[in-house]
């Protein structure tokens, strides 16, 4: 049995997560919404809409969704600079992909954050997958299993390195293996 790999941007190949606390914060600020760092970081995973939805329902105030995010969006390019890769990971990812492994990466953030970051980086998979492409963020299964199509590979045979528990979450729903990665470079 041959196996593919299915990887997690954020927090497994890029170090983002703190650009994108900072930039989520700042963006709820704008409007009036309190974001809690540790929630945040228990639901990494999840799309960016579904994370301001739950900080905006959470606060009891009405947002418009998109026009956040793409706040978010536009104050994300000033944290560009400070993000760098996870090497341990990206090195896997690169073995894997020299040994002919199916490799895709599923991450929860739109591809317009991550994707242009790992050009930067030459990072590069079989197949990508963001939040765009899903109606459903983690800890749904959405996002690998529209993964696993695109690789044509059964979920049954995938393997998802992921950081969080809703992504741990959403590649047991999948019916897939998960090994979970902890960045202690991070705490």
């Amino acid at each position: 049995m041959s196996y593919a790999f299915i990887f997690d941007v954020d927090g497994v190949l890029l170090s983002t997560m703190e650009a994108h606390f900072e930039c989520y914060k700042h963006a709820l600020q704008e409007v009036n919404v309190p974001i809690d760092k540790a929630q945040f970081f228990r639901q990494a995973g999840m799309t960016g809409s579904e994370q301001i939805k739950y900080f905006a329902q959470k606060a009891g105030v009405s947002v418009q969704v998109e026009k956040v995010y793409a706040r978010k969006h536009e104050l994300f390019e000033n944290y560009i600079e400070n993000v760098h890769t996870i090497k341990c990971n990206v090195e896997l990812l690169r073995i894997l992909k020299a040994a002919k492994f199916p490799v895709a990466m599923a991450s929860g953030s739109a591809r317009r954050s991550w994707a242009p970051l790992l050009a930067r980086f030459g990072i590069q998979a079989d197949a990508l997958v963001g939040a765009e492409d899903v109606k459903r963020g983690k800890p749904h299964p959405d996002l690998f299993l529209l993964a696993a199509e695109k690789l044509g590979v059964p979920p049954s045979d995938c393997i998802v390195v992921e950081d969080s528990e809703v992504g741990i979450d959403a590649a047991k729903a999948a019916g897939m293996k998960a090994m979970r990665f902890y960045d202690n470079a991070a705490w």
